[in-house]
């Protein structure tokens, strides 16, 4: 017995119905999108800042908060989000051990708040060479001072690159 296992012509359009055409063109179109988005979420990253405070008040202007959103958008961050924390809540300190820990890329917090989380090893040691007055812990530079008692520091974990975050710093120091 003798298998003709040639390509031709007329098998190529009796295996290729308009049918199989579509939903394969369907198919590619859709891996295409899956893909697209994907990516293009990937170079869009949300920067996360923890603003911890047992005030009751706007914690920054609302023209500090566009310009800091403008600022991120000029350097492809898609969204500045800062959430007001209140340390005196139940699952405060669950919620720093995980959520935070893992998820923050900066928190403003007064010194006393910082150092009670020195040992998880959340902060990253800063190179802040600005006119900021810095806090320490463990003889490394840990927080710059953005008002009187609030100091703005940078999680270990982040992956947002150092100087927008000091660029922010500089927009809320002016705020």
């Amino acid at each position: 017995m003798n298998i003709n296992n040639d390509i031709t012509g007329d098998r190529i359009k009796k295996a290729l119905t308009p049918k199989i055409v579509a939903i394969v063109l369907i198919f590619v179109m859709i891996v295409t999108a899956v893909f697209y988005v994907s990516v293009k979420n990937l170079n869009s990253k949300e920067l996360l800042i923890w603003y911890i405070t047992t005030d009751t008040d706007n914690c920054f202007s609302e023209d500090a908060l566009k310009l800091i959103n403008d600022y991120g958008r000029e350097k492809g961050i898609k969204k500045v989000i800062l959430t007001k924390r209140h340390p005196e809540d139940t699952y405060f300190d669950a919620s720093m051990a995980t959520t935070a820990f893992y998820n923050c890329d900066a928190f403003i917090m007064d010194a006393d708040m910082a150092q009670k989380y020195v040992e998880m090893g959340i902060f990253k040691t800063l190179s802040y060479d600005g006119d900021g007055e810095l806090l320490h812990a463990d003889g490394k530079a840990i927080g710059i001072l953005i008002d009187e008692n609030y100091y703005l520091l940078i999680n270990d974990k982040t992956d947002i690159d150092l100087q927008i975050i000091y660029d922010i710093y500089d927009i809320l120091v002016r705020k």
